[in-house]
């Protein structure tokens, strides 16, 4: 064989190895825009792509998966978001699968109710001012999720309830806002942060309406929560009110 000829074979040798070995990593780092972001707030998580033959597969909390490309987003992320997102990598021309993993800590968003609000008690229009001489923390067996209670007298509104989302079983709710929503039956989808109010007045079942601020924190180690000038409706009258309750 030629001499330059023995050169050109082993240069493109040379070649395709270094070429086959630069796309061939042997680690795969996952990197997201914000690893701690807050409910609603978007992030995108990526890993490093080397070559245009690899392939990324990827799963994560609430039964994600999928194969996409090297970031996925999440536009509108829920507490139910947070945990444990993984990726492989796999590439046809090297013969071998690499893994990753990130952990995402979606926060709830934090905050005080913007209000003047006296403890365990509602004020607003169309009733007398209320207190409530109980109020107490369980398990609603009707509605299979936890709730404050608050009990006051005769003739003002009572069975007042303040209730978390059923799918979040029977685990001490985290401090931050939530959000009201219309209806006091959860759906196995609902976000988190859900929340229902409601209570009896003059015989009559009242519901708030949806997509207001209810604050939770605890105080003392006593969960609390607290509103303003939230509408709730029995079908034909609206009674706007804001109060706070704090488990005793």
């Amino acid at each position: 064989m030629k001499p330059y000829l023995l050169l050109a074979i082993c240069l493109v040798f040379i070649f395709t190895s270094c070429k086959k070995a630069n796309n061939c990593s042997t680690d795969l780092q996952l990197s997201s825009t914000n690893t701690a972001p807050t409910v609603g707030e978007p992030f995108t998580i990526t890993a490093v792509e080397v070559s245009d033959n690899d392939l990324f597969n990827w799963s994560g909390p609430g039964n994600f998966s999928g194969v996409y490309g090297n970031s996925i987003t999440v536009n509108d992320p829920g507490y139910l978001d947070r945990g444990w997102y993984y990726c492989s990598k796999s590439n046809t021309e090297c013969g071998e699968t690499i893994f990753d993993s990130i952990f995402i800590d979606v926060k709830l968003r934090q905050g005080t109710a913007p209000c003047t609000l006296t403890n365990n008690s509602l004020v607003g229009s169309s009733i007398p001012n209320t207190s409530f001489y109980s109020v107490i923390k369980n398990f609603d067996p009707t509605f299979n999720g936890k709730a404050l209670m608050g009990t006051a007298s005769t003739g003002y509104p009572t069975d007042f309830r303040v209730l978390f989302n059923s799918n979040n079983g029977n685990i001490e709710p985290l401090d931050g806002i939530y959000t009201t929503t219309n209806s006091i039956i959860f759906g196995q989808t609902d976000p988190y942060v859900w929340i229902s109010l409601s209570f009896v007045y003059g015989g009559q079942f009242y519901h708030c309406h949806p997509n207001k601020d209810v604050f939770v924190s605890h105080i003392n180690g006593k969960l609390s929560a607290s509103f303003c000038n939230v509408p709730f409706s029995n079908g034909t009258f609206i009674i706007n009110l804001s109060g706070k309750l704090t488990e005793q």
